[in-house]
């Protein structure tokens, strides 16, 4: 690298990961010792310097251009063992990482590789193939790995195109709340995001260049709906209902079926009177109308979750009038990066600098995930469970509510409305926006009241009062509870999984499996999604190398059904439930997507990520009714 380019890109250097480069090629442990030990930083985001003085920075920097210098292309670094490199991961974040994390870490940085995927060799006289259902993140990642096991494989997509939450969500400004060096594949990361927080675009750009990488279309049936998947006892085989994009139905066949429809799929609509009498646009956030025109109308924005937050500000700009309808106030953070573009230095040291990539992703994984698992769950010593369920979880809500009474100083009618008075993360955590200056807007106005009634133009609340409008969008989430759903599956006997469910009480061994419903995967299943932080890449990930493992022990063992026992699944989610009687998103003051009617979480995972990696590192094959295969299964 030229040296006055890498000059200039290591003035955009995060210094705890740059430290940790010098320590990676030269094997010199002075760069985590003091004076040059990043300082602990307790905020939700980093302080790019560490800490550090400016000229003990500048020393730093100095360093590192002359050792990056001297570095070959290719060159391996330094031999640094298991102890080492803990410790470099405590000293580059300012805390204790255990030594549990470490081999997790190493995986997830790149820096040792996974487990290779099996090599599954299918019997000359056999069959066995697997039907995927969905082509966007989960189906993706299911898509590459059996590839790489050599199980043959079909992809059924209700869309024209790969990408699923990612090709739907187009209304203004939806994007990723996890950063963008850590929601992405561990095989293939991608070095060059424009931001670190992306938009739609950038996002389904990258899924659909890995599904081109991978040649996942190969494997695809676009525009194809599935309606239904029952199990046939007697053949040991899955027979699944598809619309075809002329309407017409077909039946698949497959020995196993893979779910990864996701939980945030299906929009819910608010039970609310009227909506099919408005005469304007109405539609929900995920249906977004590609045509749609705002320019001086009058828009009731109904909803304050993840979609609304993104979508306000740009509606507001454009709408003549915006009206919000607020069910329950929200905590939302600030984040300096939020909108920010990635410097073209900080680009070069991520492509080029080895290790800066391996290193980052790193300080992502742990800052915005399982370092804030302790700060969710409850300290029964705490003495104000009303307002926080720790005092760690205390000193976020000082933070959260400091930054309201910054944005809405002056303005004590809109902090009365949206300070929420649960704890945080409780709910969906939400970056912010510009929400709360949206709010502040001459013309915006923020409803608290209850929305009793839609007429043909407009909206009718609680208090009676009439909200004039002439188009509606509906922020109101999804059918998170109700998993798989629409699609009528049905496993032994033909009892349907949604009254096995009771409709919306999903439960799976792991998430992944359930007790009479052989051969079926689910990828983000129940207690599968991530409250306190992270990525669902990461669970996606752990739940298709599980997957992947129990289809070629089926394929190469002979096993015409796999399907966990009732014992070791009944105790799972008893460990699940026990676990979110300790977590904040149990708490009984506020209502939530997590929850379904009877109050149990059902969409969240009450783990930390190196606990479910853990988990799902290897199937125990003895939670398992193995069945043996009764004869060769007929091609699909």
């Amino acid at each position: 690298m030229d040296r006055t380019r890498l000059q200039h890109a290591l003035a955009e250097a995060d210094l705890p990961v740059l430290l940790m480069v010098l320590v990676h090629l030269t094997g010199e442990t002075r760069w985590i010792e003091p004076p040059f030990r990043p300082r602990r930083d307790t905020r939700i985001f980093a302080d790019e310097t560490g800490g550090l003085p400016d000229d003990v920075q500048a020393e730093v920097r100095a360093a590192a251009l002359e050792v990056l210098g001297a570095v070959n292309p290719g060159e391996p670094g330094a031999a640094l063992d298991d102890e080492l490199l803990a410790r470099m991961m405590s000293a580059c974040v300012g805390e204790d990482v255990p030594p549990e994390y470490v081999p997790l870490l190493l995986e997830e940085m790149g820096l040792r590789p996974a487990p290779p995927t099996p090599q599954v060799t299918l019997p000359p006289d056999g069959d066995f193939r697997v039907l995927v259902i969905g082509a966007g993140v989960s189906g993706i990642c299911a898509a590459v790995r059996l590839s790489e096991a050599g199980i043959p494989f079909m992809v059924i997509e209700k869309n024209g195109e790969v990408g699923g939450t990612w090709l739907e969500n187009t209304y203004p400004e939806a994007g990723v709340d996890t950063p963008n060096h850590f929601y992405s594949f561990s095989f293939t990361p991608h070095r060059d995001w424009e931001h670190y927080y992306s938009k739609q675009p950038e996002i389904l750009r990258y899924l659909q260049e890995t599904a081109d990488r991978y040649a996942v279309r190969d494997h695809v049936r676009f525009d194809t709906t599935v309606t239904q998947a029952h199990y046939d006892e007697a053949a040991q085989l899955w027979r699944t209902t598809v619309v075809l994009p002329d309407g017409t139905e077909q039946t698949l066949t497959s020995q196993a079926v893979i779910t990864g429809v996701g939980a945030l799929n299906q929009p819910k609509l608010p039970d609310v009177e009227g909506l099919a009498d408005f005469e304007g646009p109405l539609f929900h956030t995920a249906r977004w109308p590609a045509d749609l025109d705002l320019a001086g109308r009058r828009v009731a924005l109904i909803g304050t979750g993840a979609s609304s937050v993104q979508a306000a500000r740009t509606t507001a700009d454009v709408a003549g009038h915006l009206t919000i309808f607020q069910r329950s106030p929200q905590w939302i953070t600030p984040n300096p990066l939020y909108r920010a573009r990635v410097g073209d230095g900080k680009r070069t040291l991520l492509a080029e600098v080895p290790f800066y990539a391996a290193w980052y992703r790193f300080t992502l994984f742990w800052r915005y995930a399982d370092s804030l698992h302790p700060h969710i769950v409850v300290d029964d010593a705490w003495p104000h469970p009303e307002r926080a369920v720790s005092a760690r979880n205390d000193k976020h809500r000082q933070f959260l509510a400091a930054h309201i009474e910054r944005e809405l100083e002056g303005r004590p009618d809109l902090l009365a409305k949206a300070m929420p008075t649960y704890p945080p993360y409780g709910k969906r955590m939400l970056l912010d926006n510009d929400w709360f200056k949206t709010l502040r807007r001459d013309d915006v106005t923020l409803v608290d009241e209850a929305v009793t009634r839609v007429t043909p133009d407009g909206v009718v609340t609680a208090d009676g009062a009439e909200h004039p409008a002439d188009v509606i969008v509906l922020a109101t989430g999804f059918h998170a509870t109700r998993m798989l759903w629409p699609i009528d599956v049905r496993g032994r006997g033909g009892v349907a999984v949604r009254d096995a469910w009771n409709d919306d009480d999903a439960r799976a061994h792991l998430g992944i499996t359930v007790p009479d419903y052989p051969n079926l995967f689910l990828l983000l299943g129940p207690n599968t999604g991530l409250g306190h932080g992270g990525s669902a890449i990461f669970h996606i990930e752990a739940q298709v190398n599980y997957v992947v493992q129990c289809l070629a022990f089926m394929a190469e063992r002979g096993v015409g059904a796999i399907e966990p026992r009732r014992e070791p699944f009944d105790a799972y989610n008893a460990r699940v439930d026990a676990a979110h009687e300790r977590m904040v998103f149990a708490h009984p003051g506020m209502r939530n997507w997590y929850k379904n009617r009877a109050g149990r979480v059902v969409a969240l995972s009450p783990w930390r990520l190196v606990d479910y990696w853990a988990m799902t590192r290897t199937p125990d094959f003895g939670d398992f009714t193995l069945e043996p295969a009764r004869a060769p299964a007929p091609s699909t």
